[in-house]
Parts: structure tokens; sequence; C-alpha cells
């Protein structure tokens, strides 16, 4: 049977930095607001009445929160990765540092601060980390141990396998090394596959050990050490490790999917986000469901890495009509549902009353309505977008932000107050636009929210010359510690010609985001907060867990060595008594039990109603406006008038050919002759006037008419 696209003209793909996302051509409207700061006690009125879960406690009582800047530097480059906000108050940086701007051999490094910024030791690993080239994989994850000690993670490939002594490791392997609180290494192992291995997530355990989350790639029908020219086309897959005290592997589990986040609970058990893979090349049956790419999905699992539940995040299905070529050569239609993503999720927390938030960037199409499609406004437009599912896995709201910073950036981090509220942590780009090198300067933006994502404050920070963000974490007196890079305004001379520094920074914000002193932090109050909770839908997804025995899983001796980093203050350290703002930005209510809109209410809303303009036209809808009001209950809007043309009308559910008789039946009381009716199309005329009406009684997402005359 051959297969035919008929109808399907409301859906683009755009291809956005390596992303593929469908957008829909929908301005959707919703309940939005652009507001001014509230007054503190204005809002947590609103705060009072808002809730669908347990909120935040926010006290405004005043606390000792301390801040400061600094910045470290080991060789020329130094980008940070990682960071830990240690029990002692200092903090524990993760990274790569190289020479000659890039071109030499990159270390990993490890530096522990006092509560300051001082650095008390700085520490290297004398094998080459493999950052350069895969720097969407670089993470330098560090943990405290029960014991007070730390343990990091990096990815090494240097390092050699006694099973084949006279081959170099080659692809990479994930390096674990525990280092008591001066340093000095305690114990070092190495796991991983004959393959690119990245280290993704590590969290201590109450026995003292420290479970691992990395991403493999298993190379099938290659030798170990063979070398192969497409290492992206290789599956990659993600494992979960426990290691005891004493670095010893007690158990392995292999997922069938990559996490994209994951977190381990205070109960034991774990909760993920991932992107799954369900594409399938060929259609055996009709009507079968198609996943447009992958979709998102959030799964929760036991403390035995059991799945107990796991559902994607969609939007509403998409229909398309297709035909199938008959024996007589008439088109046979039938109905295939397209699932499509609803945005790109990187994050995902644990709630107040135990149900989960998964955090994304939310796909929408609203700028193309307004004939503004460039790249860059289109990654501008994607706004925040946290979707709330409860304990057991149901659905219950969906909300997204969008701040008026300038971005370019997709990527951000998220992390989880002392209080039960977020801090997310996103790249951005400075207004002054996109023309020069200084156009694309790299800020920082901050946005905390309380529990159900109403924003409280949003802070852009700008220091010298460039600064990117990699890693945010939450500090035990309500403040948020964030590290990255930056790129400095001074310069030193590399192969004759002038370069800028580029360095690891520390940045300590008190508990309102602010750091003392610094003229670079800009409150930011302008937000739009819009309830989306009827446009995405959530459903079951398949995934698996399995048994794993690791193909390199070995004791090493690790080159862990000091190396000189030169500190410098950005912003001297200061601690003072801050009192929380409790107060919001705006602040929406969510739908408590969302009930997922059709694409044909979604465009009938987001249709602006115009005036029929033209000698034609306003006595044609005058006459056809009533009839159309009948048969669709009064559920009509008219979208489009040309002059001497054309007339569009849209409504919210889909026509039929039920419509079209009922449609005729009216004009033929009218005294119209109907010189055709099939289908979709009918034709009526009388004297003078001859009107084609066509109805899209084929396309399942819109209600649609257009009258031709």
């Amino acid at each position: 049977m051959t297969k035919q696209k008929i109808i399907f003209d409301v859906v683009l793909p755009i291809a956005i930095v390596g992303l593929t996302a469908c957008f829909i051509i929908s301005n959707i409207p919703k309940n939005s607001l652009v507001l001014a700061a509230d007054t503190a006690s204005n809002s947590r009125t609103l705060g009072e009445t808002i809730s669908n879960t347990q909120v935040s406690i926010c006290s405004t009582a005043p606390v000792i929160s301390p801040t400061v800047i600094k910045t470290y530097r080991m060789r020329d480059r130094a980008d940070g990765y990682g960071m830990l906000a240690a029990k002692d108050g200092g903090y524990v940086l993760t990274g790569d540092t190289v020479l000659s701007s890039g071109m030499g051999v990159w270390n990993a490094f490890v530096v522990k601060t006092d509560v300051k910024g001082n650095a008390l030791w700085s520490r290297q690993f004398g094998s080459k980390s493999a950052a350069q080239g895969v720097l969407a994989d670089t993470k330098r994850p560090v943990v405290q141990t029960k014991d007070g000690n730390f343990v990091v993670a990096v990815d090494i490939i240097d390092f050699y396998d006694a099973k084949y002594e006279s081959k170099k490791e080659l692809w990479g392997d994930v390096l674990v090394a525990k280092l008591n609180t001066k340093g000095n290494v305690v114990w070092s192992t190495m796991v991983g596959d004959y393959s690119m291995d990245f280290p993704q997530k590590l969290w201590a355990t109450s026995d003292g050990g420290v479970i691992l989350l990395a991403k493999l790639k298993q190379i099938v029908g290659i030798s170990q050490g063979q070398e192969i020219g497409d290492s992206g086309a290789v599956p990659d897959y993600s494992v979960v490790i426990k290691f005891d005290k004493n670095g010893k592997t007690q158990w392995s589990k292999k997922m069938n999917w990559v996490a994209t986040d994951m977190k381990y609970l205070p109960d034991g058990s774990f909760i993920a986000l991932a992107d799954i893979d369900t594409r399938v090349t060929e259609q055996a049956d009709l009507g079968t469901d198609i996943a447009m790419g992958n979709l998102p999905a959030v799964i929760k699992l036991d403390k035995s890495l059991n799945v107990l539940w796991a559902k994607s995040i969609e939007t509403p299905a998409m229909e398309q009509m297709m035909a199938t070529s008959t024996a007589s050569g008439a088109p046979e239609y039938y109905k295939v549902k397209m699932r499509v993503s609803a945005g790109d999720f990187r994050a995902v927390e644990q709630a107040p009353d135990g149900g989960f938030i998964a955090f994304g960037r939310y796909f929408s199409a609203t700028q193309l309505i307004s004939g503004n499609s460039s790249v860059s406004s289109l990654i501008e437009s994607i706004p925040f977008v946290a979707v709330k599912i409860s304990p057991e896995g149901e659905y219950q709201w969906a909300k997204s932000l969008k701040t008026f910073n300038s971005s370019m950036s997709i990527d951000f981090k998220v992390t989880k107050t002392n209080n039960n509220e977020f801090v997310l942590l996103r790249n951005i780009t400075s207004k002054s636009g996109f023309s020069s090198l200084e156009g694309m300067a790299g800020n920082l933006e901050l946005v905390r929210t309380d529990a159900n994502f109403n924003p409280r404050w949003i802070k852009k920070i700008n220091i010298e010359q460039d600064i990117t963000g990699s890693d945010i974490q939450a500090t035990k007196d309500g403040g948020v510690a964030a590290s990255g890079r930056i790129i400095t305004t001074a310069k030193h001379m590399i192969m004759g010609s002038p370069e800028p520094w580029e360095e690891t920074f520390l940045i300590k914000a008190d508990v309102n985001g602010n750091v003392s002193g610094v003229k670079n932090v800009a409150n930011s109050t302008q937000v739009s907060l819009e309830d989306q909770s009827s446009y995405l839908i959530m459903q079951p997804m398949s995934v698996k867990v399995s048994s794993f025995n690791l193909a390199i899983n070995k004791k090493v001796n690790a080159k862990v060595s000091n190396i000189k980093n030169t500190i410098r203050t950005n912003t001297a350290y200061k601690s003072s008594k801050v009192a929380p703002s409790c107060s919001y930005l705006t602040a929406t209510q969510s739908s408590a039990s969302p009930t997922a809109k059709t694409w044909p209410q979604i465009n009938f809303e987001s249709a602006k109603e115009v005036a029929a303009i033209g000698e034609k036209n306003q006595p044609i809808n005058e006459e056809l406006l009533p009839i159309l009001k009948e048969v669709f209950g009064d559920k009509v809007k008219l979208k489009d008038s040309l002059p001497g043309m054309w007339l569009t009308y849209v409504f919210p559910r889909p026509d039929t050919r039920a419509d079209v008789e009922a449609i005729q039946k009216k004009y033929e009381e009218l005294g119209y002759k109907i010189t055709s009716s099939d289908g979709g199309d009918l034709w009526v005329s009388k004297i003078g006037l001859t009107l084609h009406l066509e109805f899209s009684i084929q396309n399942s997402m819109a209600g649609k008419l257009e009258v031709r005359f």
C-alpha cells in the first residue's frame, strides 16, 4: 500500500543549536502577566491563595548570609565544571586546566577553599582529561562522604589495562578518587567500558560509600583499543555503580537510556529524567502512534533501581490524515497520531509534598506568529517550564516562566534551597545585541522561585569580559554558590598575541541573590508567568534497568599532585545579616486537575478575530456568519478577510461532512443553487455570485473553513 501525505499545515520543524524541536504554529492565549515587583504584603496574600502543593516556608527573619567572589587560575586556562558546598562552610571546585589557551594537555583539578574562598589546597590529576571537543559531556562531580572526606569523578584517557599490556586506553574511562581533608589520595579506582565514558553524578551514602551515575558507550564488534571513525554513532547509556567506603564496587545497574538528570532521594530511591527514543522506521499498523523524536520522561526507581513508573512530558497528541491508494484509485484516509516533546528538560527535583518537579525549556512558536523567526529570537523566546508530578507519577500542573534578559543559552542548572524553594542558573548574553564580541558577552542569570514555580527574584551578574556558569549549589545559610569560567579583562602573550586569562570563579550570593559591594549584580523585575497545565500531557513510557558487569573495574594509582593556583579577589568576603525576601514578582494559579485541550481548541483560542473588509466580503460574511454560529454553537471566529478574494473562519472542533450538509441546507433555504457538494467542498451560487466553501474535514488539528468567491 502506498502512503502519501495529504494535509498537515500547522507544524514547522526547526533545528536550533543541535536540537530539533517541533514548534506548534499557535499563539496560545494564557493569563500572562508582566509586572514589576509586588509589595511583600500583597505578594504573600497571592502566595497564600495560589497553592496547588505544599508551599515553601519563607521566613523574613534575618539570617547571617556571607558573600564573596574569587577567581582561580591554574596554567593559562581553568574551566570550572563542578562544585560542592562543604560541611565546614568552604567549597570544593572541580574542572580542567591547560596551557597555551587550550592547545596543550588538559588536566583535571580539585580546589578546596575555606568559607572566604581562600584556597586551602589545589590538586591536579596527572593523566589528561578527555574534555576537549566534548564539552557537553564534561562534568566533574564531587561529594563529601560520611567521614568528611571528598570523592571526585573525572574522565581519564591514558591509564593502561593489564589485560591489554601493549595497548593504552584510547577511549577514556571514569576515575573515582577519594581525597582526605588535606587533599591526599585515600583510594582511587577506574570503571567503564572500552569507549568514551563520562561521569554524570555522585551521591554519598549513609554507609560511608558513594553512588556514581556515569554515561558509557559500548562498542560492539570492535576490538578494545581500536579507534573508530565516528564515536558519536556508538549507542550510549547510563549506569549506576555503588562503591563501599573503601572504593570497592558492590553492584552496578545499566539503563537502556541516558539520564539527563537524576537525584538520590532521602529514602534511598531515585528520580530520573531522560530523553527516551521511541522512534520507529516503519509503522506496521494504520493509526499507530508515532513519536516525533525523543520524548522527555520522568522515571521513578526504587532502592534497587527497579522502575516504579515512567511518564513522558508531551504536547497534546497531534493528528495527521494519511491516505492509501485503493484498487479503484480512490484514496482511503486514515489517521496517525503524532507525539511531540513538550520541551528540552534538564533537571528534576523532589517537591515538598513528596512529588517531583521537572524543569525544562518550553517549545513554543509565538515568535513565528509575530513574524520574527530568526534563530536567536526563537531561542530567546523559549521560556522555562516546570511540570509538577505527584509521588505516584500523576500529572498535576505546568507553568512557564519567561524573563526578559537577552539569551542565547539553552542549558541551565537548578538547585533546591534549604526551605524547599528553587534557584535556576542560566547563561545569557548581554542585551546590547549580537553585532560585536562585546554584544555577545556572557552574563549569569539567577531566578529564585517558590515550590510552585512562582518567582521571587531575578538577578543578572556580569563579571569582567565574559562569564559562564556550570554549576550551582544551595548553601546552608539559604544562599547559593555558583562556579564556572570567566574570561578576564587582563591579558597575557600567547605566541606573540595578547590573550585573556580564563579562570574558574566562585560566587557566593546571599539569600536574596545579592553580592555585597558588587555593582554588576542587577535586579530584573519583569517576568511573564503563565499556566500551561492544559497544553501539556503525560503518558506512560517503557524503560528498562538491568544488571550489568563493568568491562573495566579495577584499582589504579591515580597521579594526584599539587598545582600552582593564582587566586584573585573580585569582591571581598563579607558576612551580613540579611532579611530574606518573601515577596513575589508575580504569581499564578495552576489548574488543580488539568484537562488537555485539543489542537482545534488551541488553534481557535490563538486565532485573532478580524473584521470583514471589502465590498463582497462584508455581505457574504453577514449572511454566512449566523449560519456558522448556529452550526458550531456560536463558536466561530473570522480569522482572515482579503477583499474580493476570500474569507477564513476557524472553529474549536474539527469540521465534518455533517457540518457541510447542514450549511448546504441553510444555503438552499436562502435560495442558492447547489452546484457541487463532495467531501469538504461545497459550491453554491445565485445570480452574480458563486461561492466555493472549502471545509478542512480531513484535518483533525483545526476546524477551518475557507470561502472563495
